[in-house]
């Protein structure tokens, strides 16, 4: 007997989202095992206990709100996290960038097109070859683990700033315009305005425990974009 593939289990967090919702309906016809948490305090236990694939979070999430339970959650998961908000101010996108969001839907959004944007993080989550590794120095950039460790220790990053530190590494020592990165990143034509590549990058970064006015890793090229600037494969 064929044992069926494994269906990816996505965490809906948001209060009026049900069994019976469309949403819900929707993606469940899709082959996803769809779960939905009411509130702030459930989430942050739920999706660091069981770890999903992906995670769609609702800004006004009851109790500590959407961008609480991202910043709590961030340390311990690593999947992708969607937040979904009736606002489409540049503030809101930016806070939830900040808080580690690898994305900012604004509603309401057709269920088919938010699945695609839903399908698109998953393969992007789960795509990367394994055996592919960078290394500068002490650090280590590990496209199979999806993992990075600087001087031995593991650092803590987003599913899209570790994509994007990993497109800036497979290009060490070229100037990768915004644009490029952008739609690297979302598979879309960049608007001129966006500043979310800005954001993953400051939070890169700090990660790394890169100073900003003086970068040794990801460095500002004004007007351009940016460069990773490792020298070679073996850290020289």
């Amino acid at each position: 007997m064929v044992q069926s593939e494994k269906r990816p289990t996505i965490f809906i967090c948001e209060p009026d989202h049900g069994p019976t919702h469309p949403l819900v309906a929707y993606l469940t016809a899709k082959a996803y095992d769809v779960h939905c948490i009411p509130d702030s305090s459930q989430a942050v236990d739920e999706i660091v206990t069981r770890l999903p694939d992906l995670v769609l979070l609702d800004t006004h999430l009851p109790l500590a709100g959407g961008y609480e339970v991202c910043s709590m959650v961030r340390t311990n998961y690593s999947g992708p996290i969607l937040f979904q908000g009736q606002e489409a101010d540049e503030a809101s996108q930016l806070l939830a960038f900040e808080r580690g969001a690898d994305d900012y839907i604004t509603m309401p959004i057709s269920p088919a097109l938010l699945t695609a944007r839903i399908r698109a993080h998953l393969k992007r989550s789960h795509g990367m070859a394994s055996g592919r590794q960078i290394r500068v120095g002490d650090l280590v950039v590990d496209a199979g683990l999806r993992a990075v460790s600087l001087d031995g220790q593991p650092i803590d990053l987003t599913t899209m700033q570790f994509e994007l530190l990993w497109y800036l590494a497979k290009r060490s020592g070229r100037v990768v315009p915004r644009e490029e990165l952008y739609e690297a990143l979302y598979n879309e034509k960049y608007n001129g305005f966006d500043r979310s590549v800005d954001v993953y990058i400051s939070r890169i970064r700090h990660q790394l425990g890169d100073d900003a006015d003086n970068p040794y890793y990801l460095k500002t090229v004004r007007g351009v974009g940016y460069l990773f600037a490792g020298h070679d494969g073996n850290g020289h």
